[in-house]
This record gives structure tokens, sequence and C-alpha cells, in this order.
């Protein structure tokens, strides 16, 4: 019984986990044309995604914009910290990567 539990509930926190995916209620990529070639591009992440995460997913959708390549024009990471309700003010980082970019 103890393996069901155990298998549940990981099963439950990965599903939480933020995946490469356009901005939802979990976080995921925005995006902003500026003109040809030229975008402001952010990735979102949720509690249980890791800042490594983030950069890769940012850097993934970067290169869908800009499959030749991209030179960043301007870069801001960081985290937005948030409390779980009913868990005694536990709180949980939501890490972020905005830039903008310029195709190459």
């Amino acid at each position: 019984m103890r393996h069901v539990v155990a298998i549940f509930v990981t099963t439950l926190l990965t599903a939480c986990a933020t995946g490469y995916q356009a901005h939802t209620w979990s976080g995921g990529y925005k995006d902003q044309k500026l003109s040809e070639g030229h975008y402001y591009l952010e990735y979102l992440g949720n509690g249980t995604t890791s800042r490594e995460t983030v950069n890769a997913y940012w850097d993934r959708r970067a290169n869908e914009l800009c499959p030749s390549g991209f030179t960043e024009l301007s870069s801001k990471v960081g985290e937005n910290d948030s409390v779980a309700v009913g868990t005694a003010g536990i709180t949980f980082d939501h890490p972020w990567k905005k830039a903008e970019i310029k195709c190459d």
C-alpha cells in the first residue's frame, strides 16, 4: 500500500511541473513580435520548475523563433515567491527568464 501512495504522490508532483508549452496558469512561454526577426520572449516556471529547466525551455523557444540563431539584446532572470495556502506559510520559487532577442 505504501508503494501505491508513493507512486500517486510522485505522479501528482510531476504532473504539476511546468512542461514546455505556451503560457497557461502553470507557466510556459510568452513571446511578442516587436518587428521582423525581433522578439520579446519570457518563460515562466512554477514552484516545481528548476531554473535550469526554465533556461532550457527559454532557449528552445528562442531557437524555434530564430532557427538560424539569435542574439540576446537584453536579459533578466529571477524568481517570484508565492506562499502555498494551507501549508503554514511554505514558500515556492517561481523562476523566470525574460529577454529581447534579434534573429541572426
